[in-house]
């Protein structure tokens, strides 16, 4: 039987800090090093960008611009006007509007009455229109939506382009996976069908090339006449989200992986279905799914692809590239904007508040956002500046801790301060940022389970990076949950002595003690194991005074110890991560334990005929087992007891054995016994038939 003990306690094992650069065991002094994008991110950052460098310098200053209450919570896409003004298009629930953005304010402008307005384009002539979630794509005039046409065979329009005479719209439609191209009039004629059910994506180069991305097999085709064209690639990704056209003829694409399992979608609103009620792809940032897997992939003239930027915590949704060929992409889930150049060096530009970037584009030559879920307009107000912050996220020491002296590398005027606390999220029980430290200088803030490290960058040409916080924790007490022992030859876990059947496990003298251990700090541990027979007050050891056993688990050899039961106790000592005077202990006993090593004996055995009699014992006992095997055979065959349980330690057999002879010659037959006793010792003893 396993010998098990166990232990209630409260909380589970902290987590250990999820920065530190030193191992897995803590052990005096650790650190948290920024250096790196990743290790950089997540907290904030007001007009300063954070590359793959792992380097902070000048980024995007937005501002801030509520829509109107009645807007709706989502935005889907944005289109800049001659005037300056910009025009987003709402997605549910309480959307299908379009809001316009001017002088600083924002008002409803249009309502389609659909439930969300999915794409706007502008043609020459200053004509607004907005491509929706149905067949319709309406016209805004003076602040009206007016029907401009209906696409037959189309459930729902993802994306406009307007073609190179600025007259004439492209729209990519589903769920027949249909390019339309539509004439002033409305009037509309397929110009391709692709092999996938939903285009969600469009964009037209300076020769009129058009490209169409699609939504289920990830493909990107470039089409250059009614029903001709060609694919350009085929993404691992299953949705072409976004594309645009860049300079010289590059063309740049965002691709998502979409995650596993269905989307969710709000109470307030739903996703728009297909008539085989499938989610229909496109900007519905309404629907909340798990993040998936973003990438940016650009294409040259010649249509060669190079894959510029991925994610793999979340997808992309919106996509602009400037007139040098600088990419910007937002993002569906955090609400970041990031460029990379031609060396695939990735900054971060700006983190908004908001859940997604629904949109980036420039009008008057200023750059824009529109964040969704809240919507809100940004607008880029400059780069850099006395006001950029970067603010990293709360960095957590696993415990309680004391934070040392802070260095860090840095460019131009650049001020570090810090802030303490012990909740993930700051609030009000955390400490004051703390007045401007100096390089290579304590850190002021009091301790606490969580760090934030601020840098303000005092002019534009400023840099941070390299940060490093060294801490040293509270140290807490290792708790030894559970002590288990069992034979090292036994199956775990041991099973009881079967009475008949599979063969029973071979006895080993070495005992296998293992145990649990919650290690809230994760100090580096060592153990003691001692043993002492019930009755008896000493305690020995099991291991060697000198021995550092930090392994949970010890063999266990009990074959010079007395026949009897015995306690195990297990301490658990933090020496080896801390001073004498800190360290602490934790000792927990096993349950009684057995120790034998001893087989049982035959009183007697005799063969009366085909009568067998016998009486065995044990020093301990209980006798566990007794079988019968004629004539050397493997077969082993169980015996019952006179009083039919195996439960003491003297057990008699009275028992007829024709049966298993039946079928032999008649001559005499060998006829061994053999038993167990509970420890899975045995002897085998043999008499003759007469």
């Amino acid at each position: 039987m396993r010998h098990v003990a166990r232990r209630s306690i409260g909380p589970a094992v902290l987590a250990a800090a999820v920065l530190a650069s030193s191992d897995a065991k803590a052990v005096g002094t650790r650190t948290f090093e920024l250096d790196t994008l990743d290790k950089l991110s997540g907290g904030d950052t007001q007009g300063v960008s954070v590359g793959s460098d792992g380097v902070v310098r000048a980024g995007w200053t937005l501002g801030n611009l509520a829509f109107p209450e009645n807007a709706g919570a989502t935005a889907t896409s944005a289109v800049a006007l001659a005037d300056g003004s910009v025009l987003v298009g709402t997605g549910p629930s309480a959307g299908g509007k379009v809001v316009r953005i001017a002088n600083g304010q924002s008002i409803v402008w249009a309502d389609t009455k659909e439930s969300a307005v999915n794409a706007l384009a502008v043609d020459r002539a200053g004509n607004v229109y907005a491509a929706t979630t149905s067949s319709r794509i309406y016209r805004i005039s003076q602040g009206k939506a007016e029907l401009f046409a209906t696409l037959p065979g189309v459930e729902s329009v993802f994306a406009l382009a307007v073609d190179k005479s600025g007259t004439a719209l492209f729209a990519a439609t589903g769920s027949e996976g249909t390019v339309l191209r539509i004439e002033p009039s409305g009037v509309s004629s397929v110009y391709f069908k692709t092999s996938d059910p939903f285009v969600v994506s469009l964009a037209i180069t300076d020769d009129g090339t058009v490209y169409a991305g699609t939504s289920g097999k990830g493909l990107l085709y470039r089409i250059t006449a009614p029903g001709r064209a060609t694919v350009v690639y085929d993404f691992p990704g299953e949705d072409v989200h976004a594309i645009a056209a860049g300079p010289s003829g590059s063309v740049y694409a965002i691709v998502d992986e979409e995650p596993s399992g269905s989307p969710t979608e709000t109470p307030e609103s739903s996703r728009a279905h297909t008539t085989s009620g499938r989610f229909a792809p496109g900007p519905t940032p309404a629907v909340r799914t798990r993040p998936g897997k973003g990438s940016l992939w650009r294409f040259d003239a010649q249509g060669r692809p190079e894959r510029l930027m991925h994610h793999d915590e979340f997808h992309y949704l919106s996509l602009a590239v400037d007139a040098h060929g600088t990419p910007y992409v937002g993002t569906g889930a955090e609400g970041r904007i990031y460029t990379v150049d031609d060396t695939h060096a990735v900054s971060l530009l700006a983190h908004a508040n908001e859940r997604q970037i629904a949109a980036i584009g420039s009008s008057n030559k200023t750059w824009f956002a529109i964040g969704s879920d809240p919507s809100t307009f940004h607008q880029l107000l400059s780069i850099g500046g006395a006001d950029s912050v970067w603010t990293s996220k709360p960095l957590d020491a696993g415990v309680r801790a004391r934070f040392g002296h802070a260095t860090w590398r840095s460019a131009g005027a650049v001020e570090v301060s810090t802030r303490t606390g012990d909740t993930q999220t700051p609030d009000t029980t955390w400490s004051p940022w703390s007045a401007p430290i100096a390089q290579g200088g304590a850190i002021p803030s009091p301790p606490g389970r969580f760090v934030q490290i601020r840098g303000r960058l005092r002019d534009s040409g400023a840099t941070l990076t390299d940060l490093i916080v060294p801490f040293v924790t509270e140290n807490l007490r290792a708790i030894i949950t559970e002590v288990g022992a069992r034979e090292r030859t036994a199956r775990e876990p041991r099973e009881p002595m079967p009475s008949s059947g599979s063969e029973p496990p071979k006895h080993d003298s070495v005992v296998h003690v293992t145990w649990k251990v919650d290690n809230p700090d994760n100090d580096e541990l060592r153990f003691r194991v001692q043993f002492r027979q019930e009755g008896q007050p000493r305690w020995l050891d099991a291991t060697r005074r000198d021995d550092v056993l930090t392994k949970p688990e010890l063999d266990w050899d009990t074959a010079t110890l007395p026949e009897g039961k015995y306690r195990l106790r297990v301490d658990a000592s933090d020496e080896l991560a801390n001073p004498p005077s800190e360290s602490l202990h934790f000792a927990l006993e096993s349950p009684p334990l057995l120790v034998d090593n001893t087989p049982p004996f035959f009183k007697s055995l005799s063969l009366q005929g085909r009568r067998l009699r016998a009486e065995v014992a044990d020093g301990l006992g209980p006798i566990a087992r007794v079988d019968v095997a004629i004539d050397g055979r493997a077969e082993w065959r169980p015996l019952a007891p006179l009083d039919g349980i195996f439960d003491t330690a003297d057990e008699s057999i009275d028992t007829d054995l024709t049966p298993l002879l039946v079928g032999l010659d008649s001559g005499p037959h060998i006829v061994a016994v053999r038993a167990f006793d509970a420890a899975g010792n045995s002897v085998v003893r043999e008499v003759q038939t007469p």
